[in-house]
């Protein structure tokens, strides 16, 4: 009976069914140190200019200019192999095979790919999406937001142009359970589909709200959020890492992925944008897309991430 009514729901239209959209591909591994003219094939015969880091997927080929050169990082072993000028190879799920010249010397990759494998696996399940009819109202839920000195943004879902907000931080009373602001910021409204808001440093976790208004009338508050801050042991890894993965990703791609990864959702945000409207005529750009779907995500950016899902899911 159950089963029967949902069926009628989604035959009148009053609930989406849930939509897999997951795609199948994980990147063999990444092309680094791009210098001179280097090229790569989906079948060996429609050949692509390589301008910077590009991942490549199993089966692609890559040749390299006789006055080229190129490092392959391995995502598997985390291993980087220089190809030599006037090489061409095929990139295998068991390594690289050499189809004209000679494989260069082997290094350590020092870590810089460990676990994209799993992150590629686990940003699959934010391209499952269950579409529901639009309530009326406002609807807003804050996401978890972590700050630092250096990220000091706050963002959330902007509800309508002609709104504004107030932006109060605080902490919980552990006995009333009630939210009690420390701190309030007046955002003005905007047009723009994302709200940020630049605040002072905090030292410590605190929990944060947004409220609402239509001119001078408060129309809707949140339910609160948490605020964190980075401990300085993470912090300091952090550093580190950024060094690491900055010397030798151009692309910016994973730097977005390690500023996820440490909650700094909203610079990660910008960095895959930044990403994905400058290498828009990449043709496997569209692979990566579920990283990008899972920051709007886990930002509750509904909105944005029906939009994004749409490009995917047109891709597909």
């Amino acid at each position: 009976m159950r089963n029967s009514f949902i069926s009628l729901l989604i035959l009148f239209g009053l609930v989406m069914p849930v939509q897999d959209l997951s795609a199948k591909r994980q990147p063999a591994g990444m092309l680094i140190e791009v210098k001179g003219k280097i090229e790569y094939s989906k079948k060996g015969k429609k050949w692509r200019k390589v301008r910077r880091n590009k991942f490549i997927y199993d089966k692609y080929f890559v040749r390299v200019g006789d006055g080229g050169s190129v490092k392959f990082l391995n995502q598997e072993t985390n291993e980087t192999t220089a190809l030599t000028p006037g090489s061409e190879i095929q990139v295998t799920k068991k390594g690289l095979k050499v189809i004209k010249g000679a494989l260069g010397e082997t290094d350590s990759a020092g870590g810089l790919l460990t676990g994209l494998g799993k992150q590629f696996k686990k940003t699959q399940k934010y391209t499952t999406v269950r579409r529901s009819v639009k309530k009326e109202g406002i609807h807003l839920k804050l996401a978890t937001n972590t700050v630092t000195d250096e990220f000091s943004e706050v963002a959330w879902q902007n509800v309508g142009k002609d709104y504004h907000y107030k932006l109060h931080i605080g902490v919980k009373d552990r006995k009333t359970r009630k939210f009690k602001p420390e701190i309030s910021y007046d955002v003005p409204g905007t047009e723009l589909p994302l709200v940020r808001v630049k605040i002072d440093p905090i030292k410590k976790n605190k929990k944060y709200m947004v409220e609402v208004f239509e001119g001078q009338k408060s129309v809707f508050e949140t339910k609160d959020g948490n605020l964190k801050t980075l401990p300085t042991k993470k912090l300091k890894a952090f550093e580190e890492q950024r060094k690491k993965v900055r010397s030798f990703d151009e692309s910016g791609f994973l730097y977005a992925g390690l500023l996820k990864d440490n909650g700094l959702l909203v610079p990660a945000l910008d960095e895959y944008n930044r990403f994905f409207e400058e290498f828009s005529d990449d043709e496997d750009i569209n692979e990566l897309r579920p990283f990008l779907i899972e920051v709007y995500t886990r930002l509750r950016l509904e909105e944005m991430k029906m939009a994004e899902l749409k490009k995917y899911e047109a891709s597909l």
